[in-house]
């Protein structure tokens, strides 16, 4: 029987756990269950709530960790996981009964490394409502690098994984903060994509502590350190890499304009025009996009910065 394992890290989620947890515990369908918590040095109780809503729990591992930020979080329960698939979990996300269920129709249906569905956004989480089951508008993608470079797929709670290409992949950038776009990217090159319009999770709009809210520089800065991490390690065709050059200088100077709120000429204008000109430096050009990140925010804006860079 096929088996799942649900890893959820977790930092300073404690209001949020207890419909976190019930949505984990309703999963409905014919396949092996198995329950992963990282707790990664919550300081609101969350572990000791964790450790006591789940104490009747079968098959669960709890474990906790200096906080490390949710990449190094989540491939360490990774790393404990036995089950064919990866259900990641946010830490305060709340999923549809039918939702490992519908993804593992879809991750079947032309053997995907990994499935996609969608996710909204809500100010309160009083009367969540799913309503359908079946698959919605399915897509599939036999050849998905170039795409998730294009797109920046990611994604956790939404998505499944296959758990035997995480381990040959590589997983997730332990040297990043955040976790998705590392992992897929990584996922890219073993296998195929497959995507479905439903919606499967939510999770709570308009909070200051997730990370699309909180950090976004953070975020900006690794989507493109996960991609200069990707590309020293891997030998790519010129169409790719210039593609991936062209998505983080162009993050890079969006990000500029809209958090300095200046237009004017600036490092990023330079290297794309380099870029158009025949440019070749791919990896040089897109660890410049991190430095002008650096350059441009305070101190401790990111965490974890790429390995080589010296202000």
């Amino acid at each position: 029987m096929t088996k799942i394992s649900f890893v959820c890290p977790i930092f300073n989620k404690k209001k949020y756990l207890k419909l976190v947890l019930s949505s984990i515990k309703k999963q409905v369908g014919s396949f092996e269950k198995e329950y992963i918590f990282i707790d990664d040095g919550s300081t609101d109780g969350s572990l000791e709530y964790l450790k006591k809503m789940t104490q009747k729990w079968k098959n669960t591992t709890i474990l906790s960790q200096k906080n490390s930020g949710p990449a190094v979080a989540t491939q360490y329960g990774i790393s404990r996981a036995t089950g064919d698939y990866i259900k990641l979990v946010g830490g305060d996300d709340i999923m549809a009964p039918y939702c490992c269920e519908i993804l593992l129709k879809a991750i079947f249906k032309k053997k995907s490394v990994a499935a996609f569905s969608t996710y909204k956004l809500l100010q309160s989480y009083n009367n969540i409502s799913f309503e359908n089951s079946i698959i919605e508008n399915f897509r599939f993608i036999e050849n998905p690098l170039m795409a998730a470079i294009t797109s920046s797929f990611s994604g956790t709670t939404p998505n499944l994984y296959c758990n035997k290409t995480i381990q040959k992949s590589g997983g997730c950038n332990k040297k990043l903060f955040i976790e998705d776009f590392s992992l897929v990217l990584n996922l890219a090159r073993f296998g195929s994509f497959c995507f479905i319009d439903n919606i499967t999770s939510y999770g709570p709009k308009n909070d200051e502590n997730r990370i699309m809210v909180g950090k976004k520089t953070q975020l900006i800065h690794d989507y493109n350190a996960a991609l200069y991490y990707f590309i020293k390690k891997n030998e790519l065709e010129d169409s790719i890499l210039k593609i991936a050059c062209k998505k983080s200088i162009g993050r890079s100077e969006k990000w500029y304009r809209r958090e300095k709120r200046k237009t004017k000429f600036n490092r990023m204008n330079f290297l794309r025009i380099c870029l158009f000109l025949g440019s070749k430096e791919y990896l040089n050009l897109i660890k410049e996009s991190c430095m002008f990140i650096y350059r441009h925010s305070t101190k401790d804006t990111i965490r974890y910065k790429i390995n080589d860079y010296s202000p």
